[in-house]
């Protein structure tokens, strides 16, 4: 439920949100099966404040209820509608405190208007900061890091738009300003761009302390108070862990390497998560201590989180957000990151990195990745089709057929289920096993959904024997779990993926502790019985979208049985680029075309707020 509807819904008495029969009948539209309870629920508590019931209020509330719902959270309004709900006393326009707000031919819910304004103001105040000029000395050291990317350019055959070093173009445009939102795909070295900037930036601020240093009585902040964080804690190790082999191929000196961050965390974690309570301990009246926050894997953060992160960032700091602008948007409500690109095309504050350094030009991932994030749908179908590459290819849905499962869907996972029945295997080696192979779906319920598609995966795992240990249950020995809902008080989160393991006869989940993300630190795993966790689900299969911001080695993607309207091109291009070395698609032609064919709807309309 969104922070929004459940907050209005908690707030008003005479609505038992747990029981929908108890909405009025005269809101509800038995031949509508588009709105859920909630939306009908809503829609009864603004006619009981406006006293009355109103057609057009009713109509409205239901739709703006179901699109904030479902991530769009702007509705269009025509004149006339305009005029009849400005005549009620529940809707408003700008900087009135009322539940529904018009702003120029669009309503919103007032809370989700007031976040999309809120960061359209904070990101329009780093804007304006003036540039800074690079000495000449820094020039030179920035010529330095990326000496060895252009010989290498120099070496090649640039295509278009790779004449332009854009991760240079990048480091450059950060030393002259706080400001910087980072977009590319896999591999085209967001990371890499990162730990230089970083580098840049620490021998800037050494220049300036010694220089303070010159000058009697004055003092300056030694070191540079760097924080790394991504949405999850998954994401936030890989962060570290590349930035660390990114900086290991830098070679650079002993003191510089020292003051480089060694640990990041999640967004909750940073801001300061207090349970109970839809506010963090850092704000804008109580801001991180930072001189620079890197923030990845952004494109994973919804509106609510984007404006309270930002809110608790000092302006004068410098952030760099990094992500993938045409990969699928936040689960949550009113995903912002791509359309902060849109908003920013053509200004100094956004790069898109358009060299892959991952995928050669003869890679089939690569290729397709490319052809699908460009709507090239009978290219990608020839793509999947040839004969001539060997990472990629497109199977027929009957192949999922019980007969067919054991070899396409559970063969990759061999050497995780021979580490299962050895009894010195560690917690590490089994999760690494684990998480060479994922089976990606479009949907979670129904038909080719996750956790169809997890049972019927289970069953055939059985009739093999190849769990060979005692279980208790529905619990056994290499069992894969997700949770589904958040437990603050266990340190357990939506989308957290652990094993069930039997250790010293005794079987417990093991989860990564990523409580404290630190750099040259061992993995560690916390465990729990099964009766302790909170909702959860067998994950032998998981949804594309509880798999961003994370990567296997090879990925089965399985496509929705027909045409849906969660279907778009970011859904297939994010499933595909979560494969590193081999990614087997499960539709048919006229599906995976259509999902090809198909955008993504905008989520908000801050790219018109952010227009100089």
């Amino acid at each position: 439920m969104s922070e929004q509807l459940s907050l209005d819904l908690m707030q008003a008495p005479s609505i038992d949100n747990s029981t929908p029969e108890l909405v009025d009948s005269e809101i509800i539209d038995s031949n509508n099966n588009d709105y859920e309870a909630l939306d009908y629920q809503l829609a009864q508590l603004l006619q009981q404040q406006n006293g009355k019931t109103n057609q057009t209020l009713k109509e409205h509330t239901l739709a703006i209820s179901k699109h904030t719902r479902e991530g769009q959270i702007f509705i269009a309004c025509s004149a006339d509608d305009k005029t009849e709900l400005l005549n009620t006393h529940v809707v408003g326009v700008t900087g009135d405190y009322k539940p529904l707000i018009l702003d120029n031919d669009y309503l919103y819910l007032n809370r989700y208007f007031s976040y999309q304004q809120q960061l359209a103001d904070n990101i329009s105040k780093r804007r304006l900061i003036s540039d800074k000029p690079i000495p000449e000395w820094l020039e030179k050291r920035l010529t330095h890091y990326f000496a060895e990317d252009t010989k290498l350019q120099s070496k090649s055959d640039l295509k278009e738009n790779e004449s332009i070093n854009w991760q240079q173009k990048a480091t450059e445009l950060t030393l002259k300003q706080p400001f910087l939102v980072l977009s590319g795909g896999p591999g085209t070295g967001k990371t890499t761009t990162v730990s230089r900037i970083l580098a840049l930036l620490q021998e800037q601020h050494a220049e300036v302390q010694h220089q303070n240093e010159t000058n009697e009585g004055a003092t300056y902040d030694k070191k540079l108070r760097i924080l790394l964080a991504a949405p999850t804690g998954k994401a936030a190790i890989r962060l570290l862990d590349s930035l660390k082999n990114a900086q290991n191929k830098l070679g650079l000196p002993k003191e510089l390497s020292a003051n480089m961050p060694t640990q990041a965390s999640t967004l909750h974690k940073l801001l300061g998560y207090q349970p109970n309570n839809t506010q963090f301990k850092h704000h804008s009246n109580n801001p991180l201590p930072a001189d620079v926050v890197i923030i990845d894997e952004a494109s994973m953060i919804d509106i609510a989180m984007m404006a309270k992160l930002l809110d608790a960032i000092p302006v004068s700091a410098t952030l760099i957000l990094v992500g993938d602008k045409d990969q699928l948007s936040s689960v949550e409500i009113g995903s912002v990151f791509s359309d902060i690109c849109h908003g920013l095309a053509g200004t100094e504050h956004l790069i898109t990195l358009q060299k892959n350094w991952r995928f050669s030009e003869h890679s089939g991932i690569g290729q397709l990745a490319k052809a699908v994030n460009n709507n090239e749908a009978d290219f990608s179908l020839s793509l999947l089709a040839s004969d001539d590459l060997t990472d990629c290819n497109l199977l027929t849905p009957t192949i999922i057929d019980p007969p067919q499962i054991p070899k396409l869907l559970i063969e990759p996972w061999q050497h995780y289920f021979d580490l299962l029945k050895q009894p010195d295997a560690t917690v590490d080696e089994i999760f690494d096993a684990f998480n060479e192979y994922r089976i990606l779906c479009a949907l979670r319920r129904g038909l080719n959904g996750s956790q169809w598609l997890s049972d019927r995966v289970e069953i055939e795992i059985a009739k093999l024997g190849m769990l060979n240990t005692k279980s208790t249950g529905s619990w056994y020995h290499g069992r894969p779990v997700m949770i589904t809902q958040n437990s603050y008080s266990k340190g357990l989160f939506n989308g957290d993926t652990g094993i069930a393991l039997l250790v010293d006869n005794q079987l417990n989940v093991y989860f990564p502790d990523n409580s404290n993300v630190q750099e040259n630190q061992a993995n560690c795993y916390k465990s729990f019985a099964p009766i302790r966790l909170p909702v959860h689900e067998t994950t032998w299969a998981m949804t594309i979208h509880k798999s961003q911001g994370s990567e296997f080695n090879q990925v089965t993607l399985v496509l929705p049985h027909e045409v849906m309207p969660l279907l778009t091109k970011q859904l297939v291009y994010t499933g595909i680029t979560r494969a590193k070395k081999r990614v087997s698609i499960i539709a048919t032609d006229e599906i995976l075309k259509a999902g090809i064919m198909t955008e993504a709807v905008t989520a908000t309309r801050i790219a018109e707020k952010l227009v100089p």
